[in-house]
Order: C-alpha cells, then structure tokens, then sequence
C-alpha cells in the first residue's frame, strides 16, 4: 500500500487529489496538510511514500520544503501556477 500526502494550501486541490487518491487502488491518503509547517510534523508522525507537493504556498515554498527535508518521499509537484517555477529545483 502507498501512503500518500497532500501538501496544498488550495482547498480545492485537496479536494480532487483526494478524490484521485481514493479511486487509486493500493493508495492510501494518510494526510493533507496547508502548508509545509504542517507537512512537516505530518511527516514525523506517519510512514510517507508519495507526496503530493504544491510549488507555491505561503510562508515556505514547495521547492524549499522539499530542500529542507533529509530523507524526503517521492515527490509529485502540483501547481496551478508558473511551471517554469521547476526550474528552481
């Protein structure tokens, strides 16, 4: 079973890859979280394979995030914004 994450600070985001990550069979949602503060303890306290990673959020960048973290998951970038943003990574 894949465990998965939601990192987005859109509700609306949530909400459809919520709905994707129940249709998939062999994945599990084991959090979403608004932002990468929160991502952050969600990370600590549950098993992550997959997470699913919003570029752009207040306070603490996707990219940024993904940068702080020393042994990340897989990631699958999300935005609805700039993609040209990747080429910070």
């Amino acid at each position: 079973m894949i465990k998965a994450l939601i990192v987005d600070d859109e509700p609306l985001a949530q909400e459809v890859l919520e709905t994707y990550i129940g249709k998939m069979p062999g994945m599990e949602l084991v959090g979403k979280c608004e932002n990468a503060i929160m991502a952050n303890e969600a990370l600590k306290k549950n098993a992550v394979d997959l997470m699913f990673l919003d570029i752009q959020m207040p306070q603490i960048t996707g990219i940024d995030f993904l940068k702080s973290l020393p042994n990340p998951p897989v990631v699958i970038f999300t935005t609805c914004s700039n993609p040209s943003l990747l080429n910070d990574l």
